[in-house]
């Protein structure tokens, strides 16, 4: 893949980082709120500006002393590790509040690295803000520009600025990925231990802790000289438990990234021995959503004799959901199968995308009806054609005598006859039913 020049976003927690990345950034989008410490994990995307193209970044809040919380602390590290690899610093300060002791603890960071940087002064809108802009020379930046994160003023004479801070050699157009994935589940089931391993690298916070991860994380990786996009959620909680603005966000910011997946992780910890009613409705979800799923449980370290009895026992009831989907038993502890993932998302990926051939399928329904007639009102039900119209997912569109007979049941007749015949499992079927005249 190609590598882009870095511009990282620094600052102390809550001046509008995350705003002016959402700003800036037309895919990835960061949480933003009113408290301190929203953002965690960085986040990152390419922003194009004038036939130019560059990696932004944006950490969370940054701190200069050695924190005594162990998540807390890792964002502290990536934040200053993020600092040494960039080409080009951006540097938010709240001008509405005027410098902080804090402001003045990053400034003396940054001189130290002699990186290319730029003082934004955010919130210059605000009317106290103007008093507080000359006092900002004391940071020691040669380069100020005062900007509104939150309503873009001075975002475009921010882009001229950093482009003519790059250096010239800069990377060619970023390959497209092949197909995204998202990794999806409930609190603390091992999602960023997962994507890490994914990625070779430390690339989210891992804590023992639920909740670590707040935003959906995306980043790329290559196999088999594929790219292949990788997107990290929040854990999904039942609604009663979701309690908070922040949560709230978190949920929605982890369905719409299954929304805008192809393939679908949906992690279970091997630990509970039972699958959770929040787990199979987002199963449901994906499905429904016309997403690839594959069914991934974690932390097999944990799995003895008698939790593999449990659950087989417990798994019983749910038969006819699991056996339409690929299921693998991990440990991202171990490593226990993790090379065995990547084949087998591929796989799943080149089913989402085949076609049925149409006289096949036609063939295939219309004789089953012949042996096994299916009967509405002393009437039969009849397919005259049967023609896929859509890849991922696979849908098919039936040309029908009446198409109020052909419901829910019925329709799953007709899947479970493309299931028994073709290799569709943890692949959604979708169909159109349309009424015609008789050929």
């Amino acid at each position: 893949m190609k590598k882009y020049n870095k511009v990282v976003v620094v600052g102390r927690a809550n001046v509008g980082k995350s705003t002016l990345f959402n700003r800036l950034s037309s895919d990835v989008k960061s949480l933003v709120l009113d408290y301190v410490g929203v953002t965690r994990d960085f986040l990152r995307d390419t922003v194009s500006w004038n036939n130019r193209t560059f990696e932004l970044i944006d950490t969370g809040g940054i701190q200069l002393t050695k924190s005594q919380d162990p998540l807390t602390e890792q964002v502290r590290l990536r934040a200053l590790e993020m600092l040494q690899e960039a080409a080009v610093v951006v540097f938010v300060c709240d001008a509405a509040v005027g410098i902080t002791t804090e402001d003045q603890a990053i400034a003396r960071v940054i001189h130290k690295l002699e990186k290319p940087t730029l003082l934004l002064l955010n919130k210059c809108d605000v009317k106290v803000a103007q008093d507080n802009l000359l006092n900002f020379e004391k940071l020691g930046f040669k380069n100020m520009i005062e900007v509104s994160a939150q309503h873009g003023t001075g975002t475009s004479l921010l882009l001229d600025e950093i482009l003519d801070r790059l250096p010239k050699e800069t990377a060619q157009e970023e390959e497209k990925p092949e197909f995204n994935i998202v990794l999806l589940g409930k609190p603390n089931v091992g999602k960023s231990s997962l994507m890490n391993l994914l990625m070779d690298e430390e690339r989210t916070l891992v804590a023992d802790i639920p909740g670590t991860t707040r935003e959906a994380i995306t980043d790329k990786i290559s196999f088999y000289r594929e790219t292949i996009q990788v997107t990290d959620t929040a854990g999904v909680r039942r609604r009663r438990s979701v309690d908070e603005t922040i949560e709230e966000m978190m949920v929605k910011s982890s369905l719409q990234a299954v929304r805008d997946a192809d393939v679908v992780l949906l992690l279970i910890d091997c630990d509970e021995t039972k699958l959770s009613q929040q787990e199979l409705k987002l199963a449901s979800f994906v499905f429904e959503t016309g997403k690839a799923l594959l069914l991934v449980k974690n932390k097999q370290d944990l799995l003895d004799d008698e939790k593999k009895d449990l659950w087989k026992f417990n798994l019983e009831p749910y038969e006819y959901l699991l056996k339409k989907l690929e299921t693998i038993t991990v440990s991202c502890k171990t490593g226990h199968n993790i090379g065995k993932l990547l084949p087998l998302i591929t796989k799943i990926w080149q089913r989402y995308q085949f076609h049925l051939p149409m006289s096949e399928i036609t063939t295939l329904f219309k004789n089953t009806l012949e042996r096994t007639p299916l009967i509405r009102n002393t009437q039969r039900l009849k397919v005259y054609s049967a023609k896929q119209v859509a890849q991922k997912p696979p849908t098919i569109r039936l040309n029908v005598n009446n198409a109020q007979w052909f419901e829910s049941s019925q329709l799953s007749f007709f899947e479970n006859l493309l299931r028994k015949n073709y290799e569709l499992k943890s692949i959604p079927v979708k169909f159109i039913v349309k009424q015609v005249k008789p050929y």
